[in-house]
């Protein structure tokens, strides 16, 4: 019964009781053997029977609800005619009934010609005063039931109004819910306005963006010229009944629009479109904002009624609904899509659109080409300026790639200052090198930061599809290889993506995991090469440098380590271990054979950090334990002072209060090294091993050493002079005042025991 109708139900309800009462009848009949009445009731319950029947198997309510209705009457007229008056009160459930199983005009018929046949028939066998009664009370019950039927189809009517409004309002609501495209909430709006008002069209026009225009977003039963020619409409024009709604914020009824100011501009549009009357109904947030109106026109004068003002008002809050859901929608989507700085796509749209560019160089068997680029000395601005200045460098620099690159290529930002450029749709690499000197030397261009230039340079790696990669993920790696070797090449450079590179990678990543366990399982050791006095010959310094003893690859050079170790961090961790392998055996060698020893310790920019933390740290550690900090000196190159100028210079001025002596090494290597001896304060500079090791009489290194040297005694700095292998070398440094020598020519880097051995032979003699 669950699948069945309500009518169903009903007819099969009442064809059940009508057997269950005559049924009794029946057999009381059969057993006072009276065979008329038998008849009568064997037809009425088998006639019922046949109908309940027929609507169980086949569904048919109105067929079998007139074949009921027609049973009934000519039944109850056969058991009058032959049983008698007796019958005549079954009319009144009868009259009832037929208004109910048949149409209202159909059923009094029937029932007039029921009565009427009735008293005919039973109009001698009734008084005179009784029969009058009765033909009374069956008119009055036929007027009242058809009073009654006429009133239940009226309201029956206005429930399936309502529920057809509830229907087309969960329909809408439904489309809502399942977040359905705007454009479809909108049409099912103006479909259900239009289904309820009749002979009304009806459109929807929203605000764009600036607040200033009206676009039409719905308007199917309106004639296609007139929706070109309200496509688009300024607020100011005031033209039509929209604008002034919007405007003003309220409704507006606009009986004849022939004679209306406002339609003027319009008229003859809407007198080509048989519009002669329109009300506009603003559509307003929950904020109180205008967003939009709906307009309904007539082609006839009309005025909307209360019960429509009403209506539409519904239709008007579910499209308010829609349309801020649709916001609300956009907004989430737009902050999981695009990065809320800069305002460009992030990693995870970043991904869609490099799949349909994959997609679609493989359709066109054409390359695609994915850029990795990477501000230089980003750090710097964000240390010296604050991260209100790198936010604002961050801006301006994806406001000039988007500038430089063409409409077709996609630009996106991983996070950081890291930025991701796809070339779509370039074959030529000569194209992709003046895009890329393009970028280059438009991101190079100053930053201007509170009135000051700021100057941060990029790197930028390149990876071609399909040569260099086949999916995604490797594109993004090889590019990121290629422009961590541009890094590592100077910065401010372009570098394409090689075999090599992966091999170099994976390289990379070995020595990473293999690191990791090397300082849980402490596989590194100290040596240590001395550095000779050239005047004395005596060993007053020596420089501290770590080796790596892998249990199975045997020996490991630190520069295929040391960098890493300072990428991934633990720098840090090895440092520390190396500072207190140092300063506890320099502290033993001064007690027992040399007081004035000093041992250097190499240092990395990721040391000065959080204001040179680890290196205050050990000058205090060193005060604690009663060791001289003279007894260490820090070895700094200018890379590290490009850096982390700021924090190197407070920490370095701290340790150097302590009596910690410091070193810049590898002097004349880099662009600013005589910059930096103006703004800091050393104890030793060292010169680099390249101009000592081609030193000659009367050549140009021997003539730079000599410079170097005199430049340093006037800033009163000792000189070490690194790399001495022969004894003209030494010779020609003597001769120019160089103070310190270190190199093959005195003694490589030495063990512990060798070491130790060489300072008990030097007091030996």
């Amino acid at each position: 019964m669950d699948h069945r109708t309500i009518e169903e139900k009903i007819l099969l309800g009442v064809t059940a009781a009508a057997i269950l009462i005559l049924s009794p009848f029946l057999i009381e009949s059969v057993f006072q053997h009276n065979h008329l009445r038998t008849l009568v009731d064997l037809v009425a319950v088998g006639g019922i029977s046949v109908i309940f029947i027929g609507v169980w198997f086949t569904s048919k309510v109105k067929f079998f609800s007139g074949l009921f209705a027609i049973i009934a009457h000519a039944n109850i007229l056969f058991g009058i005619y032959i049983v008698g008056n007796d019958l005549i009160f079954w009319l009144f459930p009868i009259i009832i009934a037929s208004f109910y199983l048949l149409p209202t005009f159909i059923a009094c018929l029937l029932n007039v010609l029921l009565i009427s046949i009735a008293g005919v028939l039973t109009y001698q066998q009734f008084d005179e005063f009784s029969l009058p009664l009765i033909m009374a009370s069956l008119v009055v019950t036929g007027i009242f039931s058809l009073i009654f039927s006429i009133f239940m189809q009226r309201k029956n009517r206005q429930l399936l109004e309502k529920d057809k409004i509830s229907q087309l309002r969960n329909n809408i609501l439904e489309l809502i819910a399942s977040s359905s495209k705007l454009s479809k909430v909108l049409a099912a709006v103006v479909e259900g306005i239009e289904n309820e008002l009749p002979r009304a069209m009806c459109s929807i026009s929203l605000l764009d963006d600036t607040g200033k225009q009206l676009r039409l977003a719905a308007a199917p039963s309106l004639p296609a010229f007139y929706n070109e020619a309200i496509d688009t409409v300024n607020i100011a024009d005031a033209s039509g009944t929209c604008t002034q709604s919007v405007a003003l914020g309220k409704r507006i009824i606009v009986a004849d629009i022939a004679s209306h100011p406002n339609w003027l501009p319009l008229a003859h549009l809407a007198n080509q479109a048989k519009l002669v009357s329109c009300w506009s109904e603003p559509i307003i947030s929950h904020h109180g904002n205008v967003l939009g109106t709906i307009a309904i026109y007539f082609d006839r004068l009309s005025k909307p009624t209360d019960i429509e003002i009403n209506l539409v008002e519904q239709f008007v809050n579910l499209t308010r609904i829609a349309i801020e859901r649709d916001k609300a929608d956009n907004i989430i989507w737009h902050q999981a899509n695009f990065d809320s700085l800069t305002n460009l796509p992030n990693r995870h749209l970043l991904h869609e659109h490099l799949t349909n560019a994959v997609d679609n160089a493989e359709r066109d068997k054409k390359q695609l080409v994915i850029a990795m680029l990477d501000l230089d000395n980003f750090k710097d601005v964000n240390d010296s300026l604050g991260h209100g200045a790198g936010d604002s460098v961050l801006i301006e620099c994806a406001n000039r790639i988007k500038s430089t690159i063409r409409k077709n290529d996609i630009v996106a930002r991983l996070g950081g200052d890291e930025f991701i450029i796809a070339f779509v749709g370039t074959t030529v690499p000569e194209d992709i090198d003046k895009i890329g000197q393009k970028l280059l030397s438009t991101l190079a261009k100053p930053y201007i930061i509170d009135h000051k230039n700021v100057y941060c340079t990029a790197s930028i790696g390149l990876a071609f599809y399909p040569n260099d990669a086949s999916t995604i993920e490797e594109l993004l790696r090889n590019a990121d290889q290629a422009m961590y070797r541009a890094k590592s090449r100077g910065r401010n450079s372009i570098h394409y993506f090689t075999e090599n590179m992966s091999t170099d990678f994976l390289k990379r990543m070995e020595i990473m995991r293999d690191l990791r366990i090397a300082v849980e399982q402490k596989q590194f050791y100290m040596v240590y090469q001395p550095i000779v006095n050239l005047t004395t010959s005596r060993i007053t310094k020596a420089e501290a440098l770590i080796r790596w003893k892998h249990p199975q690859k045997g020996m490991i050079s630190p520069l295929d380590f040391i960098h890493v170790a300072e990428e991934i961090g633990l720098i840090v961790e090895m440092s520390e271990w190396i500072f207190d392998e140092v300063s506890q055996q320099v502290n033993t060698w001064r007690k027992a054979y040399c007081p004035e020893l000093t041992i250097s310790i190499n240092t990395s920019p990721v040391q000065y950090k959080n204001n040179g933390a680890q290196i205050n740290a050990w000058a205090d550690s060193l005060l604690l334990r009663g060791i001289p900090c003279e007894a260490i000196s820090l070895e700094i190159t200018e890379h590290l002072l490009m850096e982390n100028q700021l924090e190197a210079v407070d920490a370095l001025d701290k340790v150097r209060l302590h009596g910690m002596s410091v070193a810049i090494d590898d002097f004349g290597t880099g662009y600013s090294s005589f910059a930096y001896l103006k703004d800091f304060d050393f104890d030793y500079l060292k010169i680099d091993q390249r101009f000592v090791q081609n030193m000659s009489a009367n050549n140009k290194d021997t003539a730079l050493c000599e410079a170097i040297i005199v430049m340093a005694s006037k800033l009163k700095m000792s000189v070490i002079a690194e790399g001495i292998e022969t004894e003209q070398q030494k010779q020609l440094l003597i001769n120019a005042g160089c103070t310190f020598g270190q190199g093959y020519l005195f003694a490589k880097p030495l063990s512990v025991g060798d070491f130790e051995a060489l300072l008990i032979e030097q007091n030996t003699k």
